[in-house]
């Protein structure tokens, strides 16, 4: 009796069964997609951690593909490129939040590092982060940027991090004169004229004092915003589904 009134109510009301099959199918499949997003996060954390805790690669050795380096620590010796610096702007604290200051959003500061092993070949180095003025968006924390050689280590990464982009990027300029980017591709180095490594270095050297926060971000973070999305693409699918049912129990009473 009850499984006759259904099919009756979904020949009578088609559209609206179709709309309901397909925004549950949707929750559960972007619900779905988040929990894979999550796992693929926790994977790679567990990968960065594994890969670390190996011996040190020297970049000044060889020249390291992607795939031979990727998120392993490396050190390298070198001179800083500073008038090729980048800042990457809207770029979030590693933690969350600088515990300095409470501000959660700022730059990165991208740096080319010419090796000394080969000064045709250079490496993109990411400094570090600075928190960003509300006061004046363009100002950045005066950095101490040796002229003599240096030797930096940190975690290798396979670029320097993507935001969304809209529109192609403005001329803009930071306060010590150095250009503000929303994204660095690190291929486009040709200006260099010599070899770039296909990888980014992530500074952690924490005895070095210059201005920069070099904290690595931790491992797994941002899963449990998609543990949330996915929390809630679910509940939209069965409240969906729980409202397409009481519809129709009350057209039928």
């Amino acid at each position: 009796m009850i499984v006759s009134r259904v099919i009756q109510d979904i020949k009578n009301r088609r559209i609206a069964f179709i709309a309901m099959l397909f925004l549950v199918a949707l929750g559960i499949e972007l619900g779905l997609w988040q929990l894979r997003r999550a796992e693929v996060k926790i994977q790679k954390a567990q990968q960065i951690l594994e890969l670390a805790q190996q011996p040190v690669l020297n970049a000044n050795d060889r020249l390291w593909t992607l795939d031979q380096a990727l998120y392993h620590r490396m050190r390298a010796t070198g001179h800083w490129i500073p008038e090729r610096g980048v800042w990457l702007q809207n770029r979030p604290h590693p933690l969350g939040k600088d515990p300095k200051t409470g501000i959660a959003t700022g730059f990165n500061l991208i740096m080319p590092l010419q090796l000394t092993s080969n000064p045709e070949m250079v490496l993109w180095v990411n400094r570090g982060w600075v928190p960003r003025s509300f006061e004046q968006i363009n100002q950045v924390t005066l950095v101490k940027t040796q002229s003599e050689k240096v030797t930096i280590e940190g975690i290798v990464f396979p670029d320097s991090g993507k935001t969304y982009q809209l529109a192609p990027e403005a001329e803009n300029k930071a306060s010590d004169g150095l250009k503000i980017q929303e994204n660095l591709l690190i291929d486009q180095g040709s200006f260099f004229g010599k070899q770039l490594l296909p990888f980014v270095l992530r500074e952690q050297n924490t005895e070095i004092n210059d201005g920069l926060d070099k904290s690595l971000p931790l491992p797994k973070s941002g899963v449990n915003t998609h543990y949330g999305y996915a929390f809630q693409w679910f509940g939209l699918a069965l409240m969906t589904f729980l409202y397409w049912g009481f519809t129709a129990f009350r057209k039928r009473s």
